[in-house]
């Protein structure tokens, strides 16, 4: 009796040993990046939508940065029509509550003259990761007058009281990092002010 019950026995373990097989290979057919490796796939679905913006696929945005601007810089109310030809004080540690402690590179910025407004040196001072503080100095007696802060750089010259914080830039994206966003300032009396974003 033994011998005639055992073909029984052994049919149901072989038909889910089958059964296993076929669902092993389906599995493997069916895995994806997200079931083998869900860091990798979670990591490249931010990086992807990290993707730098580029002026090609959000013109409009830097487009309207870029105008702005350039209308700020050419705008002849803005124009200095004479540059400052007397002898270039040095720093006035006394002048402002950072200058002792920059000391050494606010000295070594000011060997760059004037390059700011027809009388100012704007010396630049790394303060980490996309930080930068810009530092205005008074050439005629060498006060630290105001400082302004950016994340990507800026942009001014020798005979323009425009000063552009993070200058529009085709491959930033803006939507990810808001403080880069482009703004302009005027210097009066001293004192940056800031002036409207929209035109």
């Amino acid at each position: 009796m033994r011998k005639n019950t055992l073909p029984y026995l052994l049919l149901p373990l072989t038909f889910v040993g089958l059964l296993g097989v076929a669902c092993q290979q389906q599995t493997d057919e069916e895995k994806t990046i997200a079931s083998t490796h869900p860091k990798l796939e979670e990591r490249l679905q931010r990086d992807s939508v990290r993707t730098p913006v580029t002026s090609e696929e959000n013109p409009e945005l830097y487009q309207r940065y870029r105008l702005r601007m350039d209308a700020y810089q050419s705008d002849e109310a803005f124009r200095v029509q004479e540059t400052f030809q007397g002898h270039l004080a040095p720093l006035d540690e006394a002048s402002h509550a950072d200058a002792r402690q920059y000391r050494a590179a606010l000295q070594e910025g000011l060997k760059q003259g004037i390059n700011f407004a027809g009388r100012y040196t704007v010396v630049t001072i790394g303060c980490g990761t996309t930080c930068q503080e810009h530092y205005v100095v008074d050439r005629q007696d060498g006060k630290v007058l105001d400082k302004l802060q950016s994340s990507t750089g800026a942009q001014f010259n020798p005979d323009s009281r425009i000063f552009i914080v993070n200058p529009p830039d085709s491959s930033q994206n803006y939507v990810e990092c808001p403080y880069c966003e482009p703004a302009a300032y005027v210097l009066e009396q001293g004192k940056f002010r800031k002036l409207p974003q929209g035109q």
